[in-house]
């Protein structure tokens, strides 16, 4: 009797196929926002309205259409290489279209990192403070961020001032150690002013000379005093705010020596960056990276994957949309990207 009332009433089949409309389009919307448009074949017009969308969400604008047109075409690539990494499933890491997609992998190396390594300069400290230590059950894991002893992720820039940032990042890790009180000190200053040695401002630098500047210049000012500009400047004299005594190098290549370290505060290390461009999230690990350092970040802490991966805790400077809101896991043990060939650390 109800299919036959159904089947006789105009206004009734008309509401069920709207119903059956509707329920139809919502499923067409869900599988076309839940396939991945970075598949092979998706097709050329269906690519230029995710670039167009990534350039929106990113405020990307270029200087002209040939100029657009060859980011677009660097943008697919960066896709098809994110969607076969992703899709292989064999990895404790996975990529994504972050702000740096339109750009190749070289470009971004020669635009973000920074790093050049040198030895250290005959007035660092002699030893390493931390060669005695052994760690406990209870340093199986460390994040000084928990501990109130990390600023916020901080963003260099197209300015390959990596040194100043790492630098700084372990000077305001150790300050709040000491003091209690965190303060954001100045990449600015020893960008326009630790220019002695090996620093070149923009153009890259190490930080144990960024470590001997403050040493002889009596202290570093606060970001506030002396905000960052992304381009170097004329130094300017200001009033120092905080103090180091000097600074100490970690065993080269010995990340049970870096740990020690790690434990009690954090430290600059230089890593190869050269594959970190597209990271999203995870634990990066040996065999996704090389091992020529270009790049320096801080080491804030480490720990133990669900799935027993150890791992060292970056803070990196390239804004919070990038990695793990601006952080890193990085497999530890391994010398994976380089880490443990050069790491140094201030001392109060």
């Amino acid at each position: 009797m109800a299919s036959l009332l159904i089947g006789s009433n105009p206004l009734i089949r008309m509401a069920l196929l709207l119903l059956t409309i509707v329920t139809m389009t919502e499923r067409i919307s869900f599988v076309v926002e839940a396939r991945d448009l970075s598949t092979p074949g998706y097709g050329e017009e269906a690519m230029k309205v995710r670039h167009e969308k990534w350039m929106a969400e990113h405020g990307r604008t270029y200087k002209d259409e040939a100029e657009k047109a060859r980011r677009f075409e660097v943008f697919k690539a960066n896709v098809d290489f994110i969607h076969r990494s992703n899709a292989a499933g064999d990895k404790k890491y996975t990529l994504g279209l972050n702000k740096f997609a339109d750009i190749t992998r070289d470009e971004f190396t020669a635009m973000y990192t920074g790093f050049k390594p040198v030895q250290a300069g005959p007035k660092k400290l002699l030893g390493f403070k931390y060669e005695n230590i052994t760690l406990s059950d209870d340093n199986q894991e460390v994040d000084w961020r928990q501990k109130g002893a990390v600023t916020g992720i901080k963003n260099q820039g197209q300015c390959g001032c990596c040194w100043a940032f790492s630098a700084v990042a372990a000077i305001e890790g150790l300050y709040q150690i000491t003091s209690g009180q965190l303060a954001s000190l100045s990449e600015q200053q020893l960008l326009d002013c630790s220019t002695n040695g090996n620093n070149n401002g923009c153009s890259g630098g190490v930080m144990n000379d960024a470590f001997q500047y403050i040493v002889d210049n009596g202290g570093i000012t606060t970001e506030e005093a002396y905000p960052y500009t992304e381009q170097q400047g004329m130094c300017q004299s200001v009033q120092p705010a905080v103090t180091i005594s000097g600074y100490q190098n970690v065993p080269a290549e010995d990340e049970n020596a870096l740990a020690a370290a790690v434990a009690n505060q954090p430290v600059s290390v230089g890593v190869d960056a050269s594959d970190f461009h597209l990271y999203q999230q995870g634990i990066m690990t040996a065999d996704g990276c090389g091992e020529n350092i270009n790049h320096a970040v801080t080491a804030i802490g480490y720990g133990r994957a669900d799935d027993g991966t150890q791992y060292w805790l970056l803070k990196n400077q390239w804004g919070e949309t990038w990695g793990e809101g601006g952080y890193m896991r990085l497999q530890r043990g391994v010398g994976a990207c380089g880490i443990g060939k050069q790491s140094s650390y201030p001392v109060a």
